[in-house]
């Protein structure tokens, strides 16, 4: 018998999806401005690519990156 990993990792990603939202709604307009600089900035430098580009995978990362950059400044 095996582990159902494949619906695991969805739950996951559905999960820290929605605290990302949460997390960036929480901001105010100037925070939500320099958190879209920076994921710009992230996904040109990792990945060479617009966000717009990005796989989903590629977003995760770069949206991880993004809060943890205010996380560890303010938090």
């Amino acid at each position: 018998m095996f582990f159902p990993i494949v619906p695991l990792l969805a739950i996951i990603a559905i999960v820290s999806g929605g605290v990302t939202l949460v997390w960036y709604d929480e901001l105010n307009k100037t925070e939500k401005e320099k958190a879209d600089r920076l994921a710009c900035d992230y996904a040109q430098k990792l990945f060479g690519k617009s966000v717009k580009q990005l796989t989903k995978e590629e977003a995760n990362q770069v949206a991880l990156l993004t809060k943890q950059h205010f996380v560890g400044r303010n938090g």
